[in-house]
């Protein structure tokens, strides 16, 4: 099982349950749900904060050990980031799994809808684009600000219903 879990990883982040069953661990606890979804809030606020890397450290592994929940995170969606060296596209990579992970625990039903939860993951890195924007406004990323424009125009959906066929 094991080898086939990790064929799911080729081409986009996948952390789901059948990364979990090596755990050996059991499902989520309401107090860890409210921590990732806490997590996902304070990564939109300030995806650089000193306690953003432990934060995405803890989230990232609790995603992997737990078997009741799970994302699949599709960072084509967010295009080019730039230099990774600053750390900014991968707090934005990361916010964006906190995101689809907040969106899953809060939204159960909709846990199976790919275009929901890559909806809710690219809307909380904008939240975080535009944190990281006001703490370093020459920090610019066309393609964000492309999709900011979207989500002010209400064309996120749009744009994630087509990006969302890369992923799949």
């Amino acid at each position: 099982m094991r080898f086939i879990c990790r064929l799911a990883l080729i081409g986009s982040i996948a952390i789901s349950p059948c990364l979990a069953q090596s755990s050996g661990r059991g499902p989520s606890t309401p107090e860890e749900r409210n921590k990732a979804v806490q997590t996902a809030r304070k990564l939109q606020m300030d995806p650089l904060s000193p306690d953003a890397q432990a934060d995405r450290e803890w989230l990232v592994k609790w995603l992997i050990e737990v078997p009741d929940i799970s994302v699949k995170l599709c960072s084509s969606i967010l295009g080019d980031l730039g230099d990774s060296k600053t750390g900014k596209p991968g707090a934005l990579i990361a916010t964006m799994l906190a995101s689809e992970a907040a969106f899953v625990i809060e939204n159960p039903k909709k846990a199976q809808d790919l275009e929901a939860i890559y909806l809710a993951g690219l809307d909380g890195s904008l939240n975080a684009y535009q944190s990281l924007r006001k703490a370093d406004p020459a920090y610019r990323v066309k393609h964000l600000d492309d999709l900011l424009s979207m989500r002010e125009e209400g064309k996120l959906p749009r744009y994630i219903k087509d990006a969302a066929k890369k992923c799949k």
